[in-house]
């Protein structure tokens, strides 16, 4: 594939793809009007999200969707910036939403390496199966002693 997507993913072999294609996403002025670093470099900033999915997502990720978008950086750990000002949210102006990370900033490629994607833990997993296992018992129960 060429293009920006595939020169994205030619990054350290211990960073995900979707860390090292944000990276170069942020990292490129050309897409600075719909992503880009803040002042900082601590955060970046997504405007107009309807553009920026149509346009840039599909040159960098196999789909357009800016949920799946969102649902990737929840995954690696990234939080959404929400400004307080004087006891009250502010509204973002125009379509800017902004995200952080503590090992995503601008400059620093290199702590790229300790974004880690979130996994259930096995045991988390046995705790849901074995909630699901009683539920299944207890209604089994019920409909017996309706017969």
């Amino acid at each position: 594939m060429d293009g920006p997507g595939a020169a994205a993913g030619a990054g350290p072999s211990n960073v995900p793809a979707f860390l090292t294609k944000l990276w170069t996403l942020v990292e490129d002025p050309d897409t600075d009007a719909l992503i880009c670093w803040s002042p900082s470099g601590s955060s970046f900033h997504v405007f107009d999200q309807g553009q920026f999915s149509k346009e840039v997502l599909p040159k960098y990720f196999k789909h357009n969707n800016m949920a799946s978008f969102v649902r990737q950086l929840n995954m690696c750990g990234f939080r959404k910036v929400v400004h307080i000002e004087q006891g009250g949210l502010v509204k973002p102006d125009k379509d800017d939403t902004e995200f952080q990370h503590p090992f995503f900033l601008r400059g620093q490629e290199q702590l790229l390496e300790n974004i880690k994607r979130k996994v259930t833990s096995v045991s988390g997993i046995i705790k849901i199966l074995d909630l699901s296992l009683k539920n299944l018992l207890n209604i089994l129960g019920f409909v017996r002693k309706m017969c």
